[in-house]
């Protein structure tokens, strides 16, 4: 009826709907639950260890959570700073 395949065209059509219907501040959340639930369903499918995902998904949050390196400066001969409340 339709050729069997979807063109730019109605691909358009679809994202333009969905940006209409869901606004762009919802729109990146809900992609990003679709894919996690595309990824859940393929895992569930597919048999994957329960451990290994747990691994996974540990490994990405602490990824997430680590602060950012802090620069030091160590020159010979440098100045140690003082706190102000220490500075008499």
């Amino acid at each position: 009826m339709f050729g069997g395949t979807i063109g730019t065209g109605e691909i358009l059509i679809v994202l333009v709907v969905a940006l209409v219907v869901f606004g762009p501040k919802r729109l990146p959340g809900l992609g990003r639950d679709l894919g996690r639930g595309m990824r859940d369903f393929k895992r569930a499918v597919s048999g994957e260890d329960a451990d290994e995902r747990q691994a996974e998904d540990t490994a990405h949050k602490t990824a997430a959570i680590q602060p950012a390196a802090t620069v030091v400066d160590a020159t010979p001969g440098a100045p140690a700073s003082v706190p102000a409340d220490d500075a008499s």
